[in-house]
């Protein structure tokens, strides 16, 4: 096999060319950039659109260190148009995006601005665990026909 084979024969994230060079790709920030990479390649098929980065993968990655971080920069790759917000993830449970296409519209008057939802992360399920109307309204949204356990049983 020759040297170059062996060097990319791991694979490769597809980027088209209308994309790179679109205003949307270019107003990303170098780390939102890095981690739109990563979550295209998340892409095992051409058919696929729904892709995930959890925070260790970023992590792991370089993409960043921050949890906070990590959040600014998937709210700016859906404000940019690039993905869009299909499930908010949560407590063990990564955020599932969906790729968008419409960065073709951005900074025009066709773009639709999709809003960005929030997960409920692990630090908010503590907190929101020790007061009883925000534990209340997690359990019922989470579970419908839930009983009532005691608050003690939840750290």
């Amino acid at each position: 096999m020759p040297p170059f084979k062996k060097k990319y024969s791991k694979g490769f994230v597809r980027l088209p060319h209308n994309l790179i060079e679109s205003d949307a790709y270019k107003q990303l920030s170098p780390i939102a950039t890095r981690a739109f990479t990563y979550f295209r390649r998340d892409l095992k098929n051409d058919h696929q659109t729904k892709v995930i980065l959890s925070f260790g993968q970023a992590k792991k990655y370089g993409v960043c260190d921050s949890s906070t971080t990590f959040s600014k920069v998937k709210k700016e790759l859906v404000k940019h148009g690039l993905l869009d917000h299909v499930d908010g993830g949560g407590l063990n449970a990564p955020a599932v995006f969906e790729l968008s296409e419409r960065w073709r519209w951005f900074n025009t008057d066709q773009f639709d601005e999709v809003p960005y939802k929030l997960c409920v992360g692990s630090k908010y399920f503590r907190t929101a665990m020790k007061d009883e109307t925000k534990r209340k309204r997690l359990l019922d949204a989470r579970h419908p026909s839930h009983e009532q356990s005691s608050p003690s049983s939840y750290p």
